[in-house]
């Protein structure tokens, strides 16, 4: 229909010509601004509601999760797994009750100190370290050396080193696990 709307107004006179396009173009230039306001608001309300949204687990939940995930990895049998359950089932309420009180702290607008910064900072390496005397105790000795490893490049590089391996993060890992016989193509040149 507008084709043939078109070809008319050519044949009538080129400025009627010229205003039936300017005027045709203006309202699509006007459709895609709202489309392409309309997506990135839809996309900007997504990626708002994701921010900050973590699964509210029960301190079971992230306990049975946490064993399970060792257990692949270090073929724990019935006593380790146990033990790794009752230890992370106790962080992890004690880590619910510290995200509870940081959460209320946080909601009244109150800043710790720096003393309170330096309590936390000591408080975190010494569960690091009681985690750790209690892993050796629970795991064989070339279990707790992988353990180790996992635990020292998770510290360094985060939790992408066991959720999202990608290449670079393999290539930084197997860097610094030289005695396993693989380098990455990205470091061999470095010692």
């Amino acid at each position: 229909m507008i084709v043939n709307n078109l070809n008319l107004f050519r044949f009538n006179g080129s400025k009627r010509y010229n205003k039936l396009i300017i005027h045709i173009m203006k309202k699509l230039l006007g459709l895609f601004v709202i489309a392409i306001l309309l997506t990135s608001t839809i996309n900007a309300q997504e990626r708002k509601g994701r921010i900050g949204k973590r699964a509210d687990f029960t301190p079971e939940q992230i306990a049975e999760l946490h064993t399970k995930r060792l257990t692949l990895n270090f073929d724990l049998d019935k006593n380790q797994q146990k033990a790794v359950y009752d230890l992370k089932k106790k962080q992890a309420e004690e880590c619910q009750i510290m995200r509870k009180n940081f959460r209320q702290k946080n909601q009244n607008g109150i800043k710790p100190t720096s003393d309170e910064r330096f309590q936390f900072k000591n408080n975190q390496l010494e569960r690091q370290l009681e985690t750790k005397n209690a892993m050796k105790n629970i795991l064989q000795k070339d279990q707790f050396e992988k353990w180790e490893k996992i635990s020292n490049a998770k510290m360094k590089y985060g939790r992408r080193y066991i959720d999202k391996p990608n290449r670079v993060n393999q290539g930084c890992i197997r860097k610094n696990f030289k005695n396993d016989g693989r380098q990455s193509r990205f470091f061999k040149n470095r010692s």
